[in-house]
């Protein structure tokens, strides 16, 4: 299991120590695969210091979905400010996806809690609406940008695109961890087919 060493997080406070440790856990071993006997342990503390900075479970859940909203900002912005086109910043996203999940063996964390959807508590559910909403918006904006620049083809759903483009993404990256990298790229690569036909 690729955790977070107690020496990368050493310098943060215990309630950002904890955070940061349940991020991991919840990227490699979902929502429900950690507790707070195991993050007690990782960073040494006792689990009636965990309960002090999270009394229950669902207070780290609505702390971690705090976490996935910084983290899609800064690496959504990172691609806004980088990339050359419209079309490099989803291949940016598409990189950066491929590197996460099939070369560090991470989730997600959006697709993470949704490995637990069935038992999450209704408030964290709302907010991973949101970060389903705040992702998808990007995407689309992206799409938006793309046809009125010529880059993609006009006659499309910009939203519905998104949608494809994210769940394409998503569902290809579980199905190659099993079935090999190349699943991955050719199923990118097809979408690129669709939206930039002279890609063909």
């Amino acid at each position: 299991m690729n955790t977070k060493t107690i020496a990368s997080i050493k310098h943060l406070s215990t309630r950002e120590q904890i955070i940061e440790f349940s991020a991991d856990m919840l990227r490699t071993d979902g929502f429900e695969g950690f507790s707070y006997l195991d993050i007690s342990r990782h960073l040494g503390i006792t689990k009636a210091s965990v309960h002090h900075h999270f009394p229950k479970k669902i207070d780290l859940g609505i702390a971690l979905c705090d976490w996935t909203q910084n983290w899609l900002e800064l690496g959504l912005a990172h691609f806004d400010s980088t990339a050359t086109s419209n079309w490099n910043k989803l291949e940016r996203y598409i990189r950066a996806a491929a590197k996460h999940s099939l070369n560090e063996q991470k989730l997600c964390p959006i697709s993470a809690f949704y490995s637990d959807l069935n038992k999450l508590p209704e408030p964290i559910k709302e907010r991973l609406k949101a970060l389903d909403d705040y992702e998808l918006d990007w995407v689309t904006t992206v799409i938006k940008q793309g046809i009125k620049h010529k880059e993609f083809t006009a006659n499309q759903n910009p939203r519905a695109l998104a949608s494809l483009f994210i769940f394409s993404c998503k569902g290809a990256l579980y199905n190659a961890r099993l079935h090999g990298k190349d699943l991955f790229h050719q199923t990118m690569k097809q979408f690129e087919h669709l939206i930039k036909p002279d890609a063909l």
